[in-house]
This record gives C-alpha cells, structure tokens and sequence, in this order.
C-alpha cells in the first residue's frame, strides 16, 4: 500500500509500505478514499528535523473499512467513515 511520510521539514514522499494488519481486537483496517491536511500536520512540515526512516504523517481522511478486531463494535466492513482531528 501507498503512505505519506516525511523525513525533514519540506520532505514528504508518497511510498510503499507493509500491507495494515488486525494487530489487537480494537484495530480497524481502512482503505483511504480522500484525505485533507491538517494543520498539526503544517508543524513539522515547517520544522521536523531530518529522520532516517522517515515517519507517516497524516491523520484526516474519509476511508471504507476493510476488516475489524474481534472486539470492535458500530462497524463493519463496506461502512464509510471519517477520521476527523480529535
């Protein structure tokens, strides 16, 4: 799959990276449809020291879920979903 990271300030590259996995019961995997920046994203964006792995960044977005932990409740695969800042 395809994420944004980014490894110094003015530094983001769209990569590939390891397929999500259900890694604790209260994980959902969901497939991004479109996403927006947010402002918490403009902070290192301006000022994040260089980062030899690089680190995703990214958190607003409207998505379809593909899979749930066992012990997720009020979703299920196929429901359309935002991820709003909390």
């Amino acid at each position: 799959m395809k994420a944004t990271k980014i490894y110094a300030a003015g530094d983001v590259r769209v990569e590939e990276v390891p397929d999500p996995k259900i890694e604790v019961p209260t994980d959902a995997i969901v497939s991004v449809v479109t996403a927006c920046i947010c402002g918490s994203d403009l902070w290192p964006y301006r000022s994040l020291p260089p980062v030899a792995a690089g680190q995703r960044i990214g958190h607003e977005f409207l998505g379809v879920v593909e899979d749930v932990g066992k012990e997720v409740r009020g979703l299920r695969r196929g429901d359309l979903v935002v991820a709003p800042i909390v």
